[in-house]
């Protein structure tokens, strides 16, 4: 026999059973509202829609950010250093082998 089921566990299980009871009793839909075609592709186009907007707002934000950023730090005279330019070995043996 195996350790006692901790007691959140077996409440959980218990508000479940007691919601599928209660979803399996409300099987009858004479009374339901039917969803169309149309109404579910606007729905959908609806949210699509809504999703872009809200990726283009963050988007746009983001940039503005970027550029305030890079705005202030011009103007503090805090650029970024540039890269250094390292010649590579090979163009010193080329030049070497050329000589």
């Amino acid at each position: 026999m195996g350790p006692p089921a901790p007691p959140i566990l077996c409440a959980l299980v218990a508000l479940a059973w007691a919601l599928l009871g209660c979803v399996n009793a409300q099987r009858d839909c004479t009374g339901c509202p039917q969803l169309s075609g149309g109404l579910i592709a606007g729905l959908v186009l609806g949210d699509l829609l809504l999703t872009l907007l809200i990726a283009l707002a963050v988007y746009c934000l983001a940039s503005k950010i970027h550029h305030r950023r890079r705005a202030l730090e011009t103007s503090q005279g805090e650029a970024k250093p540039q890269p250094l330019e390292m010649e590579s070995p090979y163009q010193e043996w080329l030049h070497l082998a050329t000589n």
